[in-house]
């Protein structure tokens, strides 16, 4: 089983790559349950938890964004290929992405990875938010918490082999000079 997470606007470094691969999660060779009932409460669930814990207020439900997501997962699951959108929209949407063993994790679990990165924050002036190393080490979880971004939407397409998660935000986050406290 394998994941991959890129973090808004920046491709995650090999290391970071690696501990994702590894994984924290066993899987039991059985297909985690899709489909679309199941991925709008489980994704705000998990975004808006983490929110809560940080302290700001939830995201709501964008099905503009849902269906921005799942243009570009498709793309993405159609290409096999993992970067991020090289988005010619206004105002630019925020994007966390995943990519891993088709049917291997739950929703939540692909979300919950993002949200791991929280133990490499520290609150400071963005790029400066991470106890070691790059941005992009807590990229997808400073999107996730960003203050002033209000709305999410995601969706997910698999290949014949792996999932590609695609989650989109407005406002978009990870601006520099941007404090997190």
């Amino acid at each position: 089983m394998r994941a991959l997470l890129m973090a808004s606007l920046l491709s995650v470094p090999a290391a970071a790559q690696d501990r994702f691969q590894r994984g924290s999660v066993q899987w039991n060779g059985k297909a985690a349950p899709r489909g679309a009932a199941l991925i709008r409460p489980a994704m705000l669930e998990v975004h808006n938890g983490a929110r809560r814990d940080y302290g700001v207020e939830p995201l709501t439900w964008s099905p503009a964004l849902a269906n921005d997501a799942l243009i570009y997962a498709k793309r993405l699951a159609t290409t096999q290929t993992f970067a991020h959108d090289t988005q010619k929209r206004t105002p630019v949407q925020g994007e966390n992405l995943y990519m891993g063993t088709r049917g291997a994790w739950s929703y939540a679990g692909m979300a919950q990875l993002w949200v791991d990165e929280r133990r490499d924050f520290k609150p400071g002036r963005f790029p400066d938010v991470t106890k070691r190393g790059h941005w992009s080490r807590v990229g997808h979880y400073t999107q996730i918490i960003w203050p002033t971004t209000r709305e999410v939407g995601c969706a997910i397409v698999a290949s014949a082999k792996d999932d590609y998660l695609v989650c989109r935000y407005l406002p978009a986050g990870n601006y520099y000079g941007s404090v997190l406290k």
